[in-house]
């Protein structure tokens, strides 16, 4: 028991520093959620018993700032899956641009207006028809290389598609260990203040 502060150091360490230098590997439910569990009783137990050695008390609040760099990691964490997920879903379901449409129409030539056809069909797989020389409407034709470019694009917005729902599970990872790691670090904690005042 009286190593117990060492062991959460060096548990600490291994989280902070996975988290660093190699995160698909700390990443992983099987590794992350029991070293923060393990952190959630280590913590708290460390802190109680370094507070009550009379020569070490402000030792203990280094594990006080642990617990704290642990909750802004998660905070930070779910902050910039929040982010990653908003912009990925500004761009993912963006439609055709207002002002890109209009020039279907109102651009100054016909090629224009083609080529405003094309940037379209190319982002979205439409062909619209645009105003041609002759002000007549003409509906656009895609060749085969505009219909390989909206195949890249159609791919390219289903991997941001996938990177968004990569995002989500690391919002609900890192929602979980943030509740159980501060509900826990803090039952336990108020356990042992009690648990003390009655002996």
């Amino acid at each position: 028991m009286k190593k117990i502060s060492g062991v959460t150091g060096i548990i600490w360490a291994i989280f902070l520093l996975g988290y660093c230098f190699f995160p698909e590997l700390i990443k992983q439910d099987a590794i992350q959620f029991p070293l923060a569990l393990l952190l959630s009783v280590f913590l708290p137990v460390s802190f109680w018993q370094v507070a009550n050695q009379e020569k070490r008390k402000y030792l203990s609040l280094l594990f006080i700032g642990m617990f704290l760099v642990n909750i802004s990691f998660l905070l930070v964490i779910i902050r910039g899956s929040i982010v990653m997920q908003q912009q990925i879903s500004e761009e993912v379901n963006r439609g055709i641009q207002q002002e890109l449409a209009e020039y279907l129409v109102t651009a100054v030539s016909g090629n224009k207006r083609r080529i405003a056809a094309r940037l379209i069909y190319q982002r979205h797989g439409v062909a619209l028809p645009f105003k041609n020389e002759l002000d007549s409407y003409t509906l656009y034709v895609p060749s085969e290389a505009d219909k390989k470019t909206f195949q890249k694009n159609f791919f390219a917005r289903n991997d941001l598609k996938l990177r968004s729902a990569g995002f989500a599970a690391s919002f609900s990872t890192a929602a979980l260990l943030l509740m159980s790691h501060a509900g826990l670090f803090i039952a336990l904690l108020v356990f042992l203040i009690l648990y003390d005042k009655r002996e």
